[in-house]
């Protein structure tokens, strides 16, 4: 009986000092926006390309790349934030060179056949894996 009581009153007094921490902490959170559209792929793997460019793999929109830089259609739209990034369909000399949010979404030459990337450049040429923004593939 000693020894329920002790443990009810620990469980109890660690109860009164966590709820109102968790209030508190809690309170302010916001989900982290992201755009609309049919579909909706967050960039998590981004790797550094040449120049201005960065690449990151796209996977639930990756049958909508393009095969090559000569006959560009790919309906996807990047997002940094809620921002839509372009132009799009960019030459990825251009990407590298000039950035300023110019992307692609294509097959690399070099890559297996089933992978495709979105390669990118942020509207102010920072870089997307330190500058806190979130990248998004969307689908219209």
């Amino acid at each position: 009986m000693k020894n329920t009581l002790k443990v009810i009153v620990i469980s109890l007094t660690a109860f009164a000092v966590y709820l109102p921490i968790a209030y508190f902490a809690g309170r302010d959170f916001l989900p982290t926006p992201k755009p609309e559209g049919a579909v909706v792929e967050l960039l998590l793997k981004i790797d550094k390309g040449e120049g201005f460019s960065y690449l990151a793999q796209s996977f639930l929109l990756a049958k909508y790349a393009d095969d090559s830089e000569d006959n560009m259609k790919s309906p996807v739209i990047l997002y940094e934030d809620l921002t839509p990034l372009g132009p799009g369909r960019s030459y990825l000399r251009d990407i590298q060179s000039i950035g300023l949010g110019r992307f692609a979404h294509v097959r690399l030459e070099h890559s297996p056949d089933s992978w495709r990337f979105v390669v990118f450049s942020t509207s102010d040429n920072s870089d997307p894996r330190t500058n806190g923004r979130k990248y998004w593939l969307v689908l219209e």
